[in-house]
């Protein structure tokens, strides 16, 4: 018959056996459950003011491609949290702050237009977050090396759009009237560059505030010329080209800029204003390549109509960039592994092969120069020329 000591040690061996095995079983199940959690996307984006329409077109874009992948890549959970800047840098900061602070997001979208992003590109930096702005940029605005840009040098693409203007189209005087915020102001000075480096000359340049409601009294006093540059967004755009209609402008200064200024989603608001203008873009709904076909079947059949312009093609590749980065990370979000992920991503999405130009944050990108034409009772693009696989400046 055994004492009650014997009895008591067997006892405490028994419950430290149990105490040890369940802390084993504890530890054992903390990444499992760490990896449950789903991998934060916050995305900044200007879904109301004068942009709305571009922005929720491109959020459009981005949500269909996490369907489609049904919401998860690399075996990890996607959840979207989305806050609205309206268009002002201090309001960009405070969100970009509260989704870093309180939300612990995992990569930060956005913000969409470039003095936003100036605004929040330092805190962006400092907090190590890998970073994917919503449309192109100014080269000042990528500082940092966890910032990515999907989308074009807005220098670059002014330029390219200066030389093409003069040695294609045989404009040898130009105005500049864009939008007064870096966006606008930085394609203008690559045109002007551009035009200039060419052998064109520049007779005025214009930069309006955003949300300007009258644009008819700053175009009367616009000196001749055989083309006028333009980098405008949204809805400011849509006035803009009305008004120059209202002046007869169209035919007697032709438009010459971005496919921002007349992006497929406002052609319906521009009519035949429109009409001849000659912009430079690097996507096209258009085009014949199995990736794009797919995706407009796709944003058709979710949406009830066909994307309207790049911005839902812009959307769909940054969410196929976070999607790429996932898999070769298998859901690990750790942020140096993740932007070491997004430097190496390859693939095709509806705008052509997409990649980051080696050692840098702007991607390799098809550069198309397309004219605004009617299309039975709407308006289309022609495709005039093509440049391939231009790098990034």
């Amino acid at each position: 018959m055994q004492n009650s000591n014997t009895l008591g040690r067997r006892w405490l061996i028994q419950a430290s056996l149990l105490l040890v095995l369940a802390a084993i079983a504890t530890v054992g199940a903390v990444p499992a459950v760490a990896q449950e959690q789903p991998l934060k996307v916050g995305v900044v984006a200007s879904i109301t003011g004068g942009t709305a329409d571009i922005n929720n077109s491109e959020l459009n874009g981005l949500k269909l491609y996490l369907e489609k992948i049904g919401g998860t890549a690399g075996g990890r959970d996607l959840k979207l949290l989305i806050e609205d800047d309206a268009g002002d840098p201090g309001t960009g900061l405070a969100k970009v702050r509260k989704l870093v602070e309180l939300d612990k997001v995992d990569v930060i979208v956005g913000p969409f237009l470039a003095h936003v992003v100036a605004a929040t590109q330092d805190y962006i930096g400092s907090s190590g977050i890998p970073n994917i702005v919503m449309v192109g940029q100014p080269p000042e605005n990528v500082r940092h090396p966890n910032v990515f840009v999907p989308s074009w040098n807005a220098v670059q693409l002014g330029k390219l759009m200066g030389e093409y203007a003069f040695a294609k189209l045989g404009h040898k005087t130009a105005n500049i009237v864009s939008s007064k915020y870096g966006f606008g102001i930085r394609v203008s000075e690559g045109f002007k560059s551009g035009f200039t480096s060419a052998g064109g000359a520049i007779k005025s340049e214009l930069f309006i505030p955003l949300g300007t409601a009258d644009w008819l009294s700053f175009l009367a006093g616009l000196p001749s010329a055989d083309t006028v540059l333009s980098a405008i967004p949204g809805g400011d755009a849509i006035k803009y080209v009305r008004a120059r209609a209202d002046l007869g402008q169209t035919k007697s200064m032709p438009l010459t800029g971005v496919i921002s200024t007349v992006d497929g989603v406002l052609l319906p608001s521009m009519g035949s204003a429109a009409d001849g203008a000659i912009v430079i873009t690097h996507y096209l709904e258009t085009l014949s390549i199995p990736q794009n076909k797919q995706f407009v079947a796709d944003y058709k059949a979710k949406y009830g109509s066909a994307p309207s312009g790049y911005y839902e093609a812009l959307g769909y590749t940054i969410g196929q960039v976070i999607g790429e980065s996932l898999k070769q990370t298998n859901g690990k979000s750790e942020a140096g592994q993740l932007i070491q992920a997004i430097r190496k991503v390859d693939f095709d999405s509806p705008q052509g092969r997409f990649r980051f130009a080696a050692g840098k944050q702007f991607p390799l990108l098809d550069f198309y120069f397309v004219k605004v034409v009617p299309d039975g009772n709407k308006r289309g693009y022609e495709i005039l020329d093509v440049r391939r696989d231009v790098a990034p400046d």
